[in-house]
């Protein structure tokens, strides 16, 4: 039964404390480079205590994992955690969850015989993930802004889960909001959710006039060309993932506020972000406990 399973909980910021005391409730967690020490948990501060004995590994958000001599590394608080370190701790198979997988990460895990699997893949956590993102925006914009939302201009690229869930937010708290689109149906539905629209590519004359631009599109959108038609008043808040849609170095040549806002959700809300990736990290385990179970059925069946 997958309550029965061992869950190794490893680095990350606060929203991952909170992560792994939801797992707690329903799984042996042990916590490593935790802290404060997450409650339900038994933290580990020689990873050799637990040799071989985690089902399950959860780690932090890996897009910010960087090589060193003694390899791939991700931050832990003021320290560092090589992450070669962690395949003694894990048994044969086990199962290995992280947040934003590079391409090196995973092939570090799988090439060791452990399954890979990205909770940010999962439907259920990025729809949750999207509204304290969305807080956080509003947060920023209220805080940077000398104006009110209320009644300022917000252009948000892009209509995705986390450019809805701005644009609902932004919407209800009074701004006139614009939703900046690549097809025709996108723009229908912004139209008909009560938001203006306008058509990608930018140019610099589509986003004049706007106090606050939202990205949320991780391709570059936003160039020289089309930053110079933002205004010196105006604020841009970056929220897509690397490699972004903003040109930072252009617009800090252009003297053009942007704030790059990654995180957020640990940052704003890191108790809620916590419970969202605790629920999908156990709808991950249970998944592969099933399909596990159906597979021995299977091979008991064979004659």
């Amino acid at each position: 039964m997958p309550d029965t399973m061992t869950v190794l909980c490893a680095a990350g910021d606060a929203r991952y404390i909170y992560a792994a005391e939801g797992l707690s409730r329903r799984f042996t967690v042990f916590s490593h480079k935790l802290s404060p020490r997450p409650r339900g948990t038994y933290p580990l501060s020689d990873l050799a205590d637990i040799k071989g004995a985690a089902d399950v590994l959860l780690l932090p958000m890996l897009a910010g994992a960087k090589e060193s001599e003694q390899g791939l590394f991700i931050p832990a608080g003021a320290e560092k955690l090589c992450l070669r370190t962690l395949l003694p701790a894990l048994k044969p198979g086990a199962l290995v969850i992280g947040g934003r997988i590079p391409p090196a990460v995973r092939e570090l895990f799988a090439s060791a015989g452990f399954e890979v699997e990205d909770c940010f893949d999962r439907p259920e956590l990025v729809m949750r993930n999207a509204v304290p993102t969305a807080e956080g925006a509003l947060m920023l914009a209220m805080q940077e802004q000398v104006s009110t939302v209320f009644g300022s201009r917000v252009l948000i690229t892009g209509f995705g889960t986390v450019a809805k869930a701005v644009a609902r937010l932004f919407s209800g708290a009074g701004a006139e909001v614009v939703c900046a689109v690549r097809r025709a149906e996108a723009a229908a539905e912004a139209e008909v959710s009560g938001y203006g629209s306008l058509m990608l590519p930018l140019t610099a004359e589509s986003v004049s006039g706007f106090d606050t631009v939202i990205n949320t599109v991780p391709a570059m959108i936003m160039g020289r060309d089309v930053l110079g038609g933002i205004g010196e008043k105006s604020l841009i808040i970056e929220l897509a993932s690397l490699p972004g849609g903003v040109d930072r170095q252009a617009a800090a040549e252009l003297g053009v506020r942007c704030i790059h806002a990654p995180g957020l959700p640990g940052k704003v809300a890191p108790a809620a972000a916590g419970e969202y990736i605790a629920e999908a990290a156990a709808n991950i385990i249970i998944s592969r406990t099933r399909k596990g179970c159906e597979k021995e059925r299977r091979a008991g069946n064979v004659t």
